[in-house]
């Protein structure tokens, strides 16, 4: 009989046409989404900055060769490529590679819910179950999940708030534009974010504000904000591969 950590009656086994067994270490497939993931956000962000740097370089010399040049003819030639660039490019960039990131997060937790349910012979649409019957989202799930149902304790309250925040933050892109102002439902989380000190420096979320007060713009995002949720993604899936792993061990044999 496979051993469990759940409680039968609570929750109804599936039964397994095979054995199923856990790979080890556990976090193997989701620690190297989460390094090719950096990897492109990187890539992308030098392809970026070398194509300014051409397009630049480029409009001076169409600038150089205007007769009689003045500050118009600089604006309209040279600083129309960098409002291109600092303006829509780069903010372009940073706001969709936070909804890359959290997608990576999103496929690779519920695949390791999945892999723990299975290996237990339990309900492998438990994250759909738990977020529909607590009303909440996908970190909310996942967090019950490993305290309730899994016993497995590896991330504070303080990292599951990290997480929920980065999650607020892709939300407000997706569904509001990336307005926090207008994102009823993200905006106090974001509010936060914005506020949170990552090893000793703000991380690179900001709002344009007046007098205090949020002027409704899309947030200002920047490299160092992609590398704060890279960092927290890869911290999860370690301290969950560790802390799973021991689980497993205490639970039943496992692939070599």
């Amino acid at each position: 009989m496979t051993p469990s950590i759940w409680d039968p009656v609570a929750e109804p086994a599936v039964p397994m046409k095979e054995e199923f067994q856990i790979t080890i270490p556990f976090n193997v497939y989701s620690a190297s989404a989460v390094s090719t993931a950096r990897r492109y956000v990187t890539l992308v962000a030098e392809q970026i900055s070398q194509a300014h740097a051409k397009e630049r370089n480029e409009a001076l010399q169409e600038y150089r060769e205007i007769s009689n040049p003045d500050e118009a003819d600089y604006d309209v030639v040279v600083r129309s490529v960098d409002r291109d660039y600092e303006e829509e490019f780069f903010p372009m960039l940073y706001l969709t590679s936070v909804v890359y990131l959290y997608m990576v997060f999103e496929t690779y937790v519920s695949r390791h819910i999945t892999e723990i349910q299975r290996f237990f012979e339990m309900d492998s649409e438990i994250l759909n179950r738990l977020k529909t019957k607590n009303k909440c989202g996908l970190v909310e799930a996942t967090q019950i999940f490993f305290k309730d149902h899994a016993k497995i304790t590896f991330f504070t309250d303080d990292q599951w708030f990290q997480l929920k925040e980065i999650a607020h933050v892709r939300h407000c892109i997706v569904h509001d534009a990336g307005i926090p102002r207008d994102s009823t439902k993200n905006r106090e989380f974001i509010y936060i974010l914005e506020k949170r000190i990552w090893r000793d420096q703000p991380v690179g979320l900001h709002i344009d504000r007046y007098q205090g007060r949020d002027l409704g713009c899309p947030m200002n995002l920047n490299q160092r904000f992609l590398e704060y949720c890279l960092s927290v993604i890869e911290e999860f899936f370690d301290a969950l591969g560790s802390a799973a792993e021991g689980k497993f061990k205490e639970s039943g044999p496992q692939n070599p």
